[in-house]
């Protein structure tokens, strides 16, 4: 009993870890650029607001490009869902095979972390450059974690629903903008009037900049805790992983 238990846990893991090297390892065998490419919009950014404000927001900046990064390469699953899905017809194959949609989620969103992963890495080592202490790292890699779990859910939820990769690409690139550009990830919340502030305690990534701003050593509201900022983002991931597991369409009716 012991030995079925532990292959019908470790089946979908393995699955999974098949589908994110077909997907994400060959291809980067095939196309190891594809990494420079895939850094650039953070690494851009964080150049950009550093000679703007002549360092003085770097480490605001650290925070919102690793933060913008982790939303960018989550709801980029959404896409490549959907152009499986509706160009190279691959879904299909998935649907008839004993693979489960959350099977198929995560092995997407391992070959997204793959692509990601270097530039991930700097990012997370500058956090700690700029003072974050050794100790903290269990709190980084814990936010690391939940804000791709959580955007890589949203976008294998959202693209379900697309119908045509056009449609797919034009919301993932809203959603990106309104979670990773819009709310205070690159600069204080403080900053925010009162209403607009509370609006911003809603969103998930305002909670995982301020969580890395908070390491840093950044002043933070006192309205505000990290106990607040993981339950909201936990609350996040499990309600975006119920919805994919749920309401995703996942079989063409």
């Amino acid at each position: 009993m012991v030995m079925i238990l532990s292959k019908i846990g470790i089946l979908p893991i393995r699955q999974a870890c098949l589908i994110a090297y077909s997907t994400g390892i060959l291809w980067l065998q095939r196309n190891p650029i594809s990494l420079v490419f895939t850094a650039i919009s953070p690494f851009s950014l964080l150049f950009v607001l550093f000679v703007v404000s002549n360092g003085q927001y770097t480490h605001y900046a650290v925070a919102g490009s690793l933060v913008m990064a982790l939303v960018g390469y989550g709801l980029a699953l959404g896409q490549d869902i959907s152009f499986y899905k509706t160009e190279y017809k691959i879904q299909d194959i998935f649907v008839a095979s004993p693979i489960s949609p959350l099977t198929y989620m995560m092995g997407l969103a391992l070959s997204e972390l793959l692509f990601g992963l270097p530039a991930l890495t700097v990012l997370a080592a500058l956090v700690i450059y700029f003072g974050a202490p050794l100790t903290a790292i269990p709190l980084l890699v814990a936010t690391i974690l939940l804000l791709w779990g959580s955007m890589s859910a949203m976008g294998f939820f959202l693209s379900s629903h697309m119908l045509h990769m056009r449609n797919a690409t034009q919301v993932i690139s809203f959603v990106n903008v309104v979670l990773g550009v819009l709310p205070p990830i690159f600069y204080p919340v403080t900053n925010l009037p009162d209403v607009l502030r509370y609006i911003a305690y809603l969103v998930p990534t305002t909670h995982a900049s301020m969580t890395l701003q908070y390491i840093m050593g950044l002043p933070t509201p006192a309205e505000w805790s990290v106990g607040l900022g993981y339950a909201v983002q936990v609350v996040y991931l499990v309600g975006f992983v119920v919805l994919a597991k749920t309401k995703a369409l996942w079989r063409e009716t």
